[in-house]
């Protein structure tokens, strides 16, 4: 009888559900201190500063509702310096993504971003303080005006009061709104040039900065609970404190496999946690999978499977989608009894329905009570009549103020709920805990990283510290100390012209002019093309054009140079496909390209001819060979319908492949890119690539490498280099023989390539 109880009462198994750990890598410890031995020292654009005060008076003008007694207060104003406050943070962060990434330092990036929130909290404080005085001043003014007006005065005196009472709830609007602007920046404007240079793990997740408990001393205050999470008891003989609730949810699913077994979604949940990973403070292994909230429903939200069930039943989808479902909500539906019966025998449950039926009501009886006292007025009655006490002794309880009836609706709401609204409500409650209880673990790593933070302004402390190598600094792109920097290394772009005399032969036999055919369809629009990927124009012969991109020494921003290479081919080759669409229509000859790409670690030489300057590098003789095609290699593909647009072979032997630095390959190479195993190697390190095998119709695995380009001006493109191996042929016979140790790489250009990694990634 006993092991019969123990299988219904035993937590169902979790393996197959697809939950995701939630974790942090984020640490300041490799920082150095800065002259104090003690904090590390951060200098950031004082123009940042400027901006915040501005952007906090007006927004806590908007929260303390004084507009009426604030000159120059307008909506327009307060967006405007919202909208300053978003580019003015973009930029200072992007300052410290490209120091992070030039000085291979991912913390320096936690620096930038604690640094703004620590000025943002420290502007908070100091423009209440302000709001504070000019209302004192204001006041005094008025008293000795000659116009004194006793009611104007008495208004201004019972404002100032209520901003006194109401300090801790302006300050945490104040707060949250412009903490919002700052996750925004993070999320809208830097996400994508983090993907680009970081793994994921070592990006802050999106909700890092929107948390409530940043913007209040206590963090268990009734009115924090009550307005973002939900309301929870302080004294630890109550069943509803934060510890106990907490210790219940640990234990009931300890007893699962939560955190042993894989998940279906490929994380190994038995690996080694990693020393860097931040779970909560006690080291809980299951924090991770807590908090991140999303798998709280997929552990027991029977309630919506149950509705997505119904639909794809409608729908009538196949057998193993409904099996599925049908599995997830088993699992759900015996967690969520498990959970429900344990906080019904442990006596919160009626506690959390009651908080979360008196949320419509609690307002118009708090202040002067604490919400606390309104849901002891709910569930407990013996309390019912010190608390109508309390508001008669303060006077507020007279003729139709403070009518109870509300409270009462709400007693008979609570009585009366089923066992399935109370369920829900208890879904709602894990679900707003463990969001707090994630807030609280990060509000305490922010807040101990912003305190070993020290935000120079002296100037002496300033120049020590810079002198001493010590300080870290975040300027804006116009406050960095202009002056040339030497070009450290270069990547050439060479695009060649298939058959561009014959091309040029018929349209002078159609009486046409190639030399403005090849300026409008080919010259023309590249030109306006390189602009957006710091290019330069080297050379323009009759049928070729090389670019180059050049970095520079302390230039991080520009340290995408292969990475932009690669973007700027791809769209060269997008432009020329638009144009011969047009030419088709015409009876025009179409274009076709080959493109090489090639990197050099080191600096190009330069000649001058007068004032013209010109380049002088390897780089440029062997994005030539990159570029070019074997006319007997295109005769033998000319009639194969390819997925890929680029092959290289070696024909030559090994030993005169090592005995010269040229490349000596033979390649087919119509609409292709290649890129050169160096540039392959600075592409790997410029941007976070993702391998991914892409299957082709012999069953053969093509490997793929994928990642996001940053091109100038803040935009991105998506990015697929294929590997392939050189293999060895015949001179003669050009019969291939088999695959050498040598590589290749093709920068993707086809369409259903893309669409198959978009689905993949």
């Amino acid at each position: 009888m006993i092991s019969f109880f123990s299988f219904f009462s035993k937590p169902p198994s979790l393996k197959q559900l697809p939950l995701k750990r939630y974790l942090i890598n984020f640490s300041l410890d490799r920082l150095v201190f800065g002259v104090d031995n003690i904090h590390i020292d951060v200098h950031i654009s004082p123009r940042l500063r400027t901006v915040v005060k501005r952007a906090v008076s007006v927004t806590m003008i908007k929260h303390s509702r004084s507009e009426n007694y604030i000159e120059d207060d307008n909506k327009e104003r307060r967006e405007n310096e919202k909208f300053v406050l978003n580019q003015i943070c973009t930029d200072v962060l992007t300052e410290g993504i490209n120091t992070a990434k030039s000085e291979s330092e991912i913390q320096i990036d936690f620096l930038g971003q604690c640094s703004l929130a620590k000025i943002f909290l420290e502007e908070i404080q100091s423009e209440y303080l302000k709001l504070i005085r000019k209302f004192e001043t204001l006041i005094r003014t008025f008293e000795v005006s000659r116009q004194y007006d006793q009611y104007e005065w008495l208004k201004m005196k019972e404002k100032l009061t209520e901003i006194k009472q109401n300090q801790k709830w302006i300050v945490r609007l104040v707060g949250e709104e412009l903490f919002q602007v700052l996750a925004d920046v993070q999320v809208k404007n830097l996400k994508n040039i983090r993907e680009s240079n970081f793994p994921p793990e070592y990006i802050l997740p999106d909700n890092f900065f929107i948390n409530p408990t940043l913007h209040i001393d206590n963090v268990a205050d009734d009115f924090l609970l009550m307005d973002a999470y939900v309301l929870l008891e302080q004294r630890t003989d109550e069943p509803d404190n934060y510890s106990s609730i907490k210790s219940i949810i640990d234990d009931l699913l300890s007893k699962t496999d939560l955190g042993l077994e894989s998940t279906t979604d490929g994380e190994n949940r038995n690996r080694k946690t990693n020393e860097a990973e931040i779970l909560s403070t006690d080291s809980n292994v299951l924090d991770p999978w807590l908090m991140e909230i999303d798998n709280i429903d997929l552990m027991f939200n029977c309630f919506d499977s149950k509705e997505a069930y119904k639909k794809v039943k409608g729908k009538k989808e196949s057998k193993n989608i409904l099996l599925g479902l049908k599995s997830r909500m088993k699992i759900q539906e015996k967690l969520l009894n498990l959970f429900y019966k344990k906080f019904k025998k442990s006596r919160l449950l009626k506690l959390i329905v009651a908080a979360y039926e008196m949320k419509s009501v609690y307002r118009s009886y708090c202040p002067p009570l604490r919400p606390v006292q309104i849901r002891d007025y709910l569930v407990k009655p013996g309390s019912r009549k010190a608390i109508v006490r309390e508001l008669k002794r303060r006077g507020l309880f007279k003729g139709d103020n403070f009518p109870l009836a509300p409270l009462n609706e709400t007693i008979r709401r609570i009585k009366s709920s089923s066992a399935q609204k109370n369920k829900k409500h208890m879904l709602s409650f894990l679900k707003d805990f463990l969001r707090y209880h994630r807030d609280l673990e990060n509000g305490r790593l922010l807040k101990h990283a912003m305190d070993a933070i020290n935000l120079v302004k002296d100037e002496k402390i300033i120049l020590l510290s810079k002198k001493n190598r010590l300080l870290y600094e975040f300027p804006l792109p116009g406050e960095r100390v202009k002056r040339e920097k030497p070009i450290v290394s270069h990547v050439i772009i060479k695009a060649d012209i298939r058959g561009s005399m014959d091309i040029t032969q018929t349209m002078k036999d159609r009486g046409l002019n190639p030399a403005s055919y090849f300026s409008l369809n080919f010259f023309d629009p590249i030109s306006e093309l390189v602009r957006g990927y710091d290019a330069s124009k080297e050379f323009i012969e009759g049928d070729a054009i090389i670019l180059s991109i050049l970095e520079k020494k302390e230039t991080s921003q520009g340290w995408y140079s292969v990475a932009r290479a690669c973007g700027l081919a791809i769209n060269m080759l997008h432009i020329v496909r638009q144009y011969n669409v047009k030419n088709q229509k015409h009876d025009l000859p179409i274009l076709e390209l080959g493109i090489g790409i090639c990197y050099k670690q080191s600096p190009p030489a330069f000649l001058f001819d007068g004032d013209s300057r010109i380049m002088i590098s390897q780089a440029i003789n062997l994005a030539d060979r990159l570029s070019s095609c074997d006319k007997r290699l295109r005769r033998l593909f000319k009639s194969q319908d390819r997925m890929f647009n680029l092959f290289v072979f070696q024909n030559a032997r090994d030993e005169e492949i090592e005995a010269t630095a040229d490349d000596l390959s033979l390649r087919y190479n119509v609409n292709g890119i290649e890129l050169d195993p160096e540039g392959f190697a600075k592409l790997s390190r410029e941007i976070n690539l993702k391998s991914i095998k892409y299957p082709t119709e012999n069953n053969e695995k093509v490997t793929l490498y994928t990642g996001k380009i940053p091109a100038i001006g803040g935009k991105y493109q998506r990015l697929v280099i294929r590997e392939a191996v050189i293999h060895e042929v015949k001179p003669e016979t050009m019969d291939v023989i088999g695959p050498t140790s040598r590589k290749y790489y093709e920068v993707c250009t086809q369409q259903a390539i893309y669409e198959f990694i978009n689905n993949h990634v």
